[in-house]
């Protein structure tokens, strides 16, 4: 999963689903909205979401849940709809839902269902953790900056290669009071020309989560939180460490052509 509380929702009822919509922005959800399943599949495709609501008729539901859950085992799914009989509830869980709503739904309630989710996929990174902590033993207590700020090094010794705006970012939190940045204070160079007139909070979020995928895929599991309204906190002792060489010139021409990617991608998404 990438960023944890990112959901893809799918409804057509403008006015109650502005409202909920609304709702969970307004309490830390990142909500992309989709008006049909061709939408929800085109932009689970370019961009994956650990959660996604289903607010449709129950076929629609029945064969997007089938669809996701083939996918991605540990997708969240709530689906609302007019469930008429527990009949149809069991078979929407069946086909792949997690929870199942009624039209009426509040926004409280609807986010309370998502961060429930949030805690099972949460506990299940904490496990896939512990296990690779059995198979593995650190090598070290912390998390490391090294090769110049070039290469972030886990505590079981996993190496991932930053971009220059990845470098920039963690480069910060290590020197930030109390490890937190907001993304005011975020600056790399070069951001005023790949910008494009994308907003500088839009941005980082982007770089944020690209960089999340990229550790998952390194099965590293980044203590990288979002503070909510504000920025971004390493909540991990993390050190700098600047004799520690990896790739480094690797790392440099991977981080030209991400760089290009990630503002590719932030204008896409704006």
């Amino acid at each position: 999963m990438n960023n944890t509380l990112d959901v893809i929702f799918l409804g057509n009822d403008d006015a109650k689903h502005t409202r909920l919509v609304d709702a969970l922005s307004h309490l830390g959800f990142c909500v992309r909205r989709c008006h049909d399943l061709i939408d929800v599949y085109d932009r689970y495709s370019r961009r994956p979401s650990p959660l996604v609501v289903l607010d449709a008729p129950l076929s629609d539901i029945h064969n997007a849940a089938v669809r996701l859950r083939a996918v991605d085992r540990g997708l969240g799914i709530v689906a609302i709809a007019a469930f008429t009989d527990s009949e149809s509830r069991i078979r929407t869980l069946l086909c792949g839902a997690d929870a199942c709503l009624p039209p009426d739904v509040t926004g409280l309630e609807l986010a309370a269902a998502l961060q429930a989710l949030v805690r099972r996929a949460v506990g299940l990174d904490g496990m896939e953790t512990a296990a690779d902590a059995h198979a593995e033993e650190p090598t070290q207590e912390a998390w490391r900056l090294a090769n110049k700020g070039w290469t972030l090094i886990s505590p079981t010794g996993r190496t991932l290669g930053l971009t220059t705006g990845e470098r920039d970012f963690l480069s910060r939190l290590v020197t930030a009071p109390d490890r937190k940045v907001s993304r005011d204070a975020f600056y790399a160079d070069g951001a005023d020309d790949a910008d494009s007139g994308i907003t500088r909070r839009r941005f980082v979020d982007v770089m944020i989560s690209r960089l999340r995928r990229k550790a998952a895929a390194n099965q590293m599991t980044l203590p990288i939180r979002a503070v909510h309204g504000w920025g971004y906190m390493f909540a991990a002792d993390i050190t700098l460490d600047l004799d520690y060489r990896a790739s480094g010139e690797d790392s440099r021409q991977e981080g030209l052509e991400e760089w290009r990617r990630e503002t590719e991608d932030a204008g896409a998404a704006n």
